[in-house]
């Protein structure tokens, strides 16, 4: 009998544990209707599987998105939506008696979003807070009860204060030419990280690069900024395309001002290999060094975030000071896989830069992802070397 019992006591629960595991929620967009406050013809677009095709409202007033689950199947457990662009404040609804009853609200901003109900329900609705924005959709994926693929993204807001700020200059810029450096410093419990991008790249790059900073396990949104891509002949050309030296160089201080970075990580003062942007993000970062701690400079970031002085700044590239990464080190909080290798996945995601000749492989090689410079330091020298964060402790205020 001293034999059967824990024998049968670890059956007894391991059908427990099995019976208490949720099951993987179906994707049961097919088996939906979507309904829209205007523009009905349009709707096909949400559920095409292309981020490059939307619906948008067409008119004033309200607007939403109506789904409601065919009877004959389960009902709906989840919704992750997509938007055509940042959207504003809105909110999702569920029926209550003759009405609807708020269940999610979001303050807007996040192109990636999830909703899950409080309870599985027949009927759901996405609607804009405000009669006068209007919110476009890409993609919308119906999931029924159960657990949500891990890829259903739910961002967090940015990081208030940042240990480790990495400013790139198009997405995929930070797979390519930075390597394993965001997975790695990401997945540290104790580091807050914010990345941000000097360049928007417009709707279908952001997609791409929320999807690859999701799989390397960034969940605190990223910062964008409202600038075009533009590649002129000279810096000057590119400058004013972008709105003037001024207007970049501003918001980048602004950027620095308002997240309070320990440590800043950017490009080659080169460019890598001489893109004007990337030199341009280079330059605006090592003259914040100075001028995020001008009260006189940038006066509106100044009343709205003070001044700010930040402890290291690293270059890509950079000989003075250099030190070598390593982004060959498992990360137990991605599985196991190693840095480069988080960054490669990621890279996977840029759909639109597959045929454009650079991969984080080839090119990051070639221009050493692993090889960055001190340029400037409030804390000294480094001495272990291989620790953007050396000297550092994070988590402070």
């Amino acid at each position: 009998m001293r034999r059967v019992f824990p024998a049968l006591l670890c059956a007894v629960l391991l059908a427990l544990a099995g019976a208490c595991r949720a099951e993987a929620a179906e994707d049961i967009t097919v088996h939906c209707t979507l309904s829209v406050s205007s523009g009905s013809r349009y709707a096909v677009y949400m559920t095409d599987g292309r981020t490059t095709t939307r619906w948008k409202a067409s008119n004033g007033g309200d607007t939403w998105v109506e789904i409601a689950a065919n009877r004959d199947i389960r009902q709906i457990g989840g919704l992750y939506i997509l938007f055509n662009e940042a959207p504003p404040a809105w909110r999702a609804e569920v029926p209550d008696g003759d009405g609807w009853r708020t269940v999610y609200e979001s303050a807007g901003g996040f192109l990636h979003d999830t909703v899950i109900p409080e309870e599985p329900v027949r009927r759901m609705r996405i609607v804009s807070s405000s009669k006068k924005e209007k919110i476009g959709v890409a993609e919308l994926t119906v999931y029924g009860p159960g657990d949500l693929p891990d890829t259903c993204q739910h961002w967090e807001p940015t990081h208030e204060k940042a240990d480790i700020l990495f400013l790139a200059t198009h997405p995929d810029d930070e797979l390519i030419f930075f390597g394993g450096a965001i997975p790695t410093y990401a997945a540290r419990e104790d580091c807050r990280t914010v990345v941000a991008y000097l360049v928007n790249g417009g709707a279908q790059r952001q997609h791409e690069l929320l999807d690859g900073l999701w799989s390397m396990g960034v969940r605190n949104y990223p910062v964008i900024s409202p600038f075009p891509d533009h590649y002129g002949k000279t810096e000057e050309a590119t400058l004013a395309a972008m709105g003037g030296k001024h207007k970049v160089r501003a918001w980048v201080v602004a950027l620095v001002r308002k997240y309070r970075p320990e440590v800043a990580v950017t490009h080659a003062v080169g460019g890598e290999y001489g893109h004007p942007q990337h030199r341009i993000a280079a330059d605006a970062m090592i003259r914040a060094w100075s001028t995020a701690t001008d009260p006189g400079y940038d006066r509106a970031s100044y009343r709205a975030y003070s001044t700010w002085q930040m402890k290291k700044l690293y270059l890509h590239l950079w000989n003075d000071g250099e030190l070598v990464m390593d982004w060959t080190r498992p990360i137990p909080a991605l599985g196991g896989i190693t840095g480069i290798d988080a960054a490669i996945r990621a890279f996977r995601f840029h759909l639109s830069q597959q045929d454009a000749g650079m991969d984080v492989i080839h090119t990051g090689a070639r221009y050493d992802n692993t090889r960055f410079g001190l340029y400037a330091t409030e804390v000294g020298a480094d001495e272990a070397g291989g620790d953007f964060l050396e000297h550092i402790v994070p988590g402070q205020p």
